[in-house]
C-alpha cells in the first residue's frame, strides 16, 4: 500500500490555546485509519486541517503527493462527514443527494440510488429526513460524503449517540466502502471497543498531541491475555520457549516476555527456566481492556 496521506508536525493554534501540537501520522492507501482521543483532545481540528476546512499554524499536509498550495487540486478527493450531517429536514434522502450532486457538478445517471444502496438506505429515499433515525441521518451523511468518488473518507464520532444497532449499520456501511469501493477512512471516536472492530490502524491523540501510533495487530498484543515473563536477561529463556514448542511471543523493551498460547503452562515454563538456572522476576496471566489501554494511553479517566 502506497502513502496517501501524511502530516508532518502538524500545529493548530488559537490565540493562547494549541489544539493540535506538531502531530505527524502517515496513513496508507486503503488503511481505516482510527483516530482514539477524548472529547476536545483534538481530533476535529485535525480532521478539519486535513479536509482542507482550517488552515494549519504550523506544519505540512501531503495528500495524493499534493502539498502546500498545491493540495488544493485534490481536495475535492476528500469526503467529509464532521459533527452532525448537514441535511435538509423537510427534503427527501433522494433529494438531499440530489442538491449535493448538483453542487459539485455529478450529473450520472442512477448514481443517487446507487449512492443509496452502498449506504444501505436504497429502500428508503423517497422518504424526508424528518422520518429518520439517528443512525440512518448519520448514512445519508456518509452518502453525502461519498459524492464524488472520494479516495479518502474523513469522519468524526460518526457512531456518537447511536444505540447498537446503528452502530452496527455505519460499522458494516465502513467496512463495505473500504473494501468494495477501496476508499480509505480516518474515523475519530472515543470508543476504542468499537473502532477495535474496523480500523486497521490507530493514532492516540491526548491534549492535541500524537501520544502513540500502532496496528491493529500490536494493539492485540497490548491487549490480549497472555503469559507475561519478566526477566533480567530475556534472550536466555528464548532457546527454553523454543524448545518447549512455544512459537507465539514477543519480547517487549522492558525486559519482558509475552507468550500468547498455552496459558495454562505458565508453570512447566517456571520450572524449566528454574532447572536452567534463568533468573525469573515474575511470570503471570495477564490482559488488559480495549478501554483501560486507551486511558492509558491518555493518561487518565477523566471526560471519556
Amino acid at each position: 500500500m502506497d502513502e496517501l496521506l501524511v502530516t508532518n508536525n502538524l500545529t493548530k493554534k488559537y490565540k493562547h490555546q494549541t489544539a493540535v501540537n506538531n502531530v505527524s501520522i502517515n496513513v496508507r492507501r486503503g488503511e481505516i485509519y482510527g483516530l482514539v482521543g477524548k472529547n476536545g483532545a483534538g481530533k476535529t481540528t485535525l480532521l478539519k486541517m486535513i479536509g482542507g476546512l482550517v488552515s494549519p499554524t504550523n506544519g505540512d499536509i501531503s495528500f495524493m503527493g499534493y502539498s502546500g498550495k498545491e493540495r488544493r487540486k485534490v481536495l475535492s478527493r476528500i469526503g467529509i462527514l464532521i459533527e452532525a450531517p448537514s441535511l435538509y429536514s423537510g427534503m427527501t434522502a433522494y433529494d438531499n443527494l440530489k442538491l449535493k450532486c448538483i453542487c459539485t457538478g455529478v450529473n450520472k445517471e442512477g448514481y443517487i440510488e446507487n449512492l443509496l444502496k452502498t449506504v444501505g438506505l436504497g429502500e428508503v429515499g423517497k422518504k424526508k429526513v424528518s422520518q429518520f433515525s439517528l443512525g440512518m441521518k448519520q448514512r445519508l451523511g456518509i452518502a453525502m460524503a461519498l459524492v464524488g468518488e472520494p479516495d479518502l473518507l474523513l469522519l468524526d464520532e460518526p457512531i456518537n449517540g447511536l444505540d447498537p444497532q446503528g452502530i452496527v449499520e455505519i460499522r458494516n456501511t465502513l467496512l463495505d466502502l473500504n473494501k468494495r469501493k477501496d476508499i480509505t477512512i480516518i474515523i475519530s471516536s472515543h470508543i476504542l471497543e468499537e473502532l477495535s472492530k474496523i480500523a486497521t490502524n490507530f493514532g492516540f491523540i491526548n491534549n492535541g498531541e500524537l501520544v502513540k501510533e500502532l496496528s491493529h495487530s500490536e494493539l492485540d498484543v497490548a491487549c490480549n491475555e497472555h503469559i507475561e515473563l519478566k526477566l533480567p536477561a530475556p534472550n536466555k529463556a528464548l532457546p527454553i520457549l523454543d524448545r518447549l514448542g512455544f512459537t507465539r511471543y514477543r519480547v517487549v523493551n522492558d525486559g519482558t516476555i509475552h507468550i500468547f498460547e498455552r496459558l495454562e503452562d505458565s508453570g512447566k515454563i517456571a520450572m524449566e527456566l528454574a532447572q536452567n538456572n534463568i533468573e525469573i522476576i515474575s511470570i503471570s496471566v495477564a490482559s488488559k481492556a480495549f478501554e483501560n489501554y486507551f486511558l492509558e494511553m491518555i493518561g487518565g479517566a477523566q471526560n471519556v
